[in-house]
């Protein structure tokens, strides 16, 4: 894991996610995680400093573990492959979207270039499969980086395809992101 704030244990790091999920960041105290974890409140910060430590701490353990998942992956090393790997992951693991996606804002400007450097390295294998895509003449895009980051929130707008009333099923959720995700790798000439 990247070490923007000294690592706090897994236990921690787990009980302070789910209460993210269920109270959110700005409900849960240190309290309430020393309670969840059944330690002294005063115990919590001989595992982390600050509240926003832990919360960078949650931040980075998702990050850490959606990279491993795509490591350990089966899927093809293209741009199906991992629009495929990140949608299923959306669909296998709502609670790290909705930590990810709500509870960013909270970070300080300190914590946030950490989370920014953790998430490009999260989007390098996409800028990877971008890069070898321009090679080979299949996208045409002058900057993989940004072509990334672009193709990395078309896959975050597919939580929005999933809700409402006009919710759509994922086998169409997954043929919409991909053909957007393309047509965004083949700009005008």
């Amino acid at each position: 894991m990247l070490e923007a704030a000294r690592p706090c244990p897994s236990s921690l790091t787990q009980a302070a996610t789910e209460l993210m999920v269920e109270i959110g960041y700005t409900a849960m105290t240190m309290r309430k995680l020393a309670l969840r974890v059944g330690i002294l409140p005063g115990s919590l910060y001989h595992h982390v400093d600050c509240k926003q430590d832990l919360l960078l701490n949650v931040l980075l353990d998702i990050i850490e573990r959606r990279k491993q998942a795509w490591e350990n992956a089966a899927q093809p090393e293209d741009l199906q492959g991992y629009v495929r790997f990140a949608l299923a992951r959306q669909v296998a693991l709502p609670q790290e979207e909705m930590v990810l996606r709500h509870e960013t804002r909270h970070l300080d400007d300190r914590h946030r270039l950490w989370l920014e450097r953790a998430m490009g390295q999260l989007a390098e294998p996409l800028r990877q499969i971008i890069e070898r895509g321009c090679a080979i003449g299949r996208f045409r895009v002058s900057d993989p980086a940004r072509a990334a980051a672009a193709v990395l929130a078309i896959i975050e707008s597919a939580n929005s395809l999933r809700v409402g009333n006009a919710a759509f099923d994922e086998r169409w959720i997954e043929q919409h992101i991909l053909r957007v995700c393309n047509a965004s790798l083949q700009p005008e000439q």
